[in-house]
């Protein structure tokens, strides 16, 4: 947590409620069911949520569905960016922070659910920004770097687009694997331990955004798989 100040009560609260939101319609937990947890509470955000006579955020989400199962790293980055927000400012993280940061994080799920309720997401921010003291005019917030693709529940890059470099060095590491000494599954799972290890190593230092390993090649067959296009 990048701030000494503990997240307050409302905050965590929040958060609870997106949660418990995701469970019950069966749906993973990323920055739309966020908006929900925080549009379901008191305060200035929750009031800033409050479409007036229309449908609620949380009747809209229900309605629409899940836009994917798979958005924990953005939920996780979008809270980092609001516990730091909060640090700048010498404040206690609250929802009104998280609401900015869901807000510049800009995902089109939670921009389609904003319009769908009829909020304006700039009018929205305006009023995160006054409940903070922060000028209207802020610029958007800096944002920290997403999990790498293929970590926590970011999907991985498809083959097609991972690093060349890289797919050369663990092409050659695949085709000397000494799959023929493996007898025991302890044995598997120890090689896989080494290559995704060298993996991280390796995305490292070519300054990767994504861990170029899939975690098949060592586990399910011994011949290389096949690169659409060139090698």
């Amino acid at each position: 947590m990048a701030s000494d100040q503990e997240p307050g009560g409302p905050y965590l609260e929040a958060i609870q409620r997106a949660f418990r939101f995701a469970r019950e319609h069966g749906r993973g937990c990323g920055p739309a069911e966020f908006l929900v947890g925080i549009s379901e509470g008191r305060g200035p955000a929750a009031a800033a949520l409050d479409p007036g006579s229309g449908r609620t955020l949380r009747e809209v989400a229900a309605a629409t569905g899940p836009a994917g199962n798979r958005a924990g790293y953005l939920h996780m980055q979008a809270q980092e960016a609001a516990t730091t927000l909060a640090a700048a400012r010498n404040q206690p993280v609250s929802p009104e922070h998280l609401l900015i940061a869901l807000l510049d994080q800009g995902t089109p799920e939670a921009a389609g659910l904003l319009n769908q309720a009829g909020l304006d997401p700039a009018a929205v921010r305006r009023a995160g920004l006054a409940a903070i003291g922060a000028p209207a005019d802020l610029p958007p917030i800096p944002l920290p770097a997403l999990t790498p693709a293929g970590t926590l529940d970011r999907p991985p890059l498809p083959v097609a687009d991972l690093d060349g470099r890289a797919w050369t060095v663990l092409r050659w590491r695949h085709e000397h694997l000494p799959l023929d000494r493996v007898r025991r599954s302890g044995d598997l799972q120890a090689l896989s331990h080494l290559e995704r290890a060298a993996a991280w190593r390796l995305a490292g230092r070519l300054g990767l955004d994504a861990t170029p390993w899939s975690g098949t090649t060592t586990t399910r067959s011994p011949s290389a798989p096949t690169r659409p296009g060139p090698a």
